[in-house]
């Protein structure tokens, strides 16, 4: 276990980009967290994850094992090769205490479909899905169990990706090939999912495992397109985000249960996001749970932190916090006299 006493700023290392298609999406995370992380109480160092894997500070390659002298790594990272459990084991074994899930819960959240099956046997609403881990299926016999299975119009999505990329809604079969092939890109297999049809929300969560977790004020996403897609996230002008989300109380706080049992159930730390359709029967649908989610003052979770009266800056001292505490690590700051 990482054990060195901490004394004076905390040497924070912000990793950034990595392998995945969702690398530009980091690299504005990071620079948004080296933005506005104090340099009072940090001394922050960003890491670069190349797109093969190396990492480097200063334009220097960093030899596997240095941990640069950090006392905690601040991930900023998305997608395969971040929240998928693989950036975590590296920590894991050079002894680096680090933000957001473990392993084991990054690795669950970023399947989709496993995600789902464990969602759906613990009650927690989900739209109809299957998995396809082949190239493709014989015509005829795919379109049959679309239809027998999840029906049309239906989400076609990579399995293990975020930010929505290589995401198609699909209303005849005529679409399947094209949107299979853009799924299929990202590796992982492909999500067949019915797609339900209502208002997309969002509710992050926070607190460690085996600690009362906290959930934020919910979002609702209104966007210009069919749904919330990568353009519709990162690139639209129309795109409307309202925090609170324009629910009824009770509505509110069943998301809201409903993303507090999806982080401790996945059994996440620090910070999470889970992604929910309601739908024209008033259900509350589970999408996904975001282990890492995006770190920009326009990213949801800090919106909805921001509704919570917690700072951006806040928010990134929390996540500091629960990992340091995580690991034994956290000193809390000495009380003043009243």
């Amino acid at each position: 276990m990482y054990n060195r006493p901490m004394a004076g700023r905390i040497r924070v290392g912000v990793f950034a980009g990595g392998i995945s298609s969702e690398r530009r999406v980091s690299l504005l995370s990071a620079a948004q967290v080296v933005k506005i992380l104090s340099p009072e109480k940090y001394d922050i160092r960003l890491v670069e994850v190349g797109t093969d894997g190396r990492w480097s500070f200063d334009g220097a390659v960093i030899p596997f094992g240095n941990t640069l002298g950090l006392d905690v790594a601040f991930i900023a990272m998305h997608g395969v090769g971040a929240e998928d459990g693989r950036i975590q084991g590296v920590f894991e074994t050079i002894g680096l205490p680090y933000t957001g899930s473990g392993i084991t819960a990054s690795a669950v959240s970023l399947d989709k479909h496993m995600a789902n099956a464990l969602a759906a046997a613990a009650g927690i609403p989900v739209p109809p899905f299957f998995l396809l881990q082949s190239d493709f299926e014989d015509v005829d016999t795919l379109d049959a169990r679309i239809r027998a299975t999840v029906g049309y119009p239906c989400v076609v999505k990579p399995n293990t990706s975020g930010s929505s990329v290589g995401v198609s809604i699909v209303t005849d079969f005529s679409d399947v090939p094209k949107a299979h092939a853009a799924a299929f890109c990202e590796g992982g297999g492909v999500l067949m999912q019915c797609c339900v049809r209502g208002r997309e929300v969002s509710c992050a969560v926070l607190g460690n495992a085996g600690e009362a977790p906290r959930a934020l004020p919910v979002i609702e996403i209104v966007a210009d397109g069919a749904f919330f897609d990568y353009a519709a996230k990162y690139e639209s002008t129309e795109t409307r985000e309202i925090c609170p989300a324009e629910l009824s109380h009770v509505l509110t706080a069943r998301v809201q249960e409903l993303a507090v049992h999806a982080h401790e159930l996945f059994g996440c730390d620090g910070l999470s996001r889970s992604d929910f359709i309601i739908g024209e029967d008033g259900v509350p649908y589970f999408l996904e749970l975001n282990t890492i989610p995006g770190m920009t003052e326009a990213s949801l979770a800090p919106q909805e932190a921001r509704a919570a009266a917690i700072s951006f800056g806040e928010l990134l001292d929390i996540q500091i916090e629960m990992a340091l505490r995580r690991h034994d690590l956290y000193t809390p700051p000495p009380r003043t006299a009243p």
